[in-house]
């Protein structure tokens, strides 16, 4: 029997569950990467009640903790072997004012967003190598991204700069990954996620995660997108 494995690192409640829980009813083994250890046990419970015959194993970590980080990849590899798929999730998803937002502030989440997904990637990219070389397996490295990288809000600053520079080093990543057969996107998420939403959900996000993921090589787009960013942009401006 082939076992795939989605590891997701940010995982949580909404789009990080949801993903665990789509890709789980799918056949894979999932493996949650947070640092908060109470909620990943309840993501846990949740996955597994959703789909008892894969495995579904919790690793608490800091991804902003560059060395933990590396070290919880290589306990991931150890206890469930290697991914077809890596969701990068973390985010934080806040408020923040230039002149009012602290340089330490502004480098916790360069860290936790672009350090944390540097090292993910260059983890993950011999063995996405690996697994491309497979029949009928899709090696791929997809992040969570949002429409500010290219339309900012100031309100958002920080994390309009984190997702710009993501955005920058996947395109980079996805010239040496691409050749080797590894498939490198986002999902560009354009607005605020509700489950009351119809439109902007996290099971619906899910499924467009599913849906990237698989995407034949000759069919692969850079990005699948949720809604437009400029519609709440708007909104947000009382337009």
């Amino acid at each position: 029997m082939t076992v795939r494995l989605l590891v997701i690192l940010g995982a949580g409640p909404g789009i990080g569950l949801a993903t665990a829980s789509h890709f789980a009813s799918e056949g894979f083994d999932i493996a949650l990467l947070s640092r908060n250890t109470d909620r990943l046990r309840n993501d846990v419970a949740t996955v597994q009640k959703i789909a008892p015959n894969v495995k579904v194993q919790a690793f608490p970590v800091d991804v902003g903790d560059h060395v933990a980080l590396k070290k919880a990849l290589e306990k991931v590899e150890t206890e469930m072997g290697i991914p077809e798929v890596v969701y990068y999730n973390a985010a934080r998803v806040a408020p923040s004012k230039i002149g009012e937002t602290s340089p330490e502030y502004i480098l916790d989440d360069f860290k936790s967003m672009n350090i944390g997904m540097y090292v993910a990637a260059t983890w993950a990219l011999p063995h996405l190598t690996s697994i491309a070389q497979k029949p009928d397996r899709h090696a791929s490295f997809l992040f969570g991204n949002s429409g500010i990288y290219e339309f900012p809000i100031s309100d958002f600053f920080c994390l309009s700069m984190q997702k710009a520079a993501q955005t920058n080093f996947a395109g980079s990543l996805s010239q040496i990954a691409g050749p080797k057969g590894i498939h490198v996107g986002s999902v560009n998420i354009g607005g605020v996620v509700s489950d009351d939403d119809p439109d902007m959900n996290a099971k619906l996000i899910a499924s467009k995660i599913w849906e990237l993921y698989s995407q034949d090589k000759d069919h692969w787009t850079a990005e699948v997108k949720v809604g437009d960013i400029r519609d709440l942009i708007k909104k947000m401006s009382g337009q």
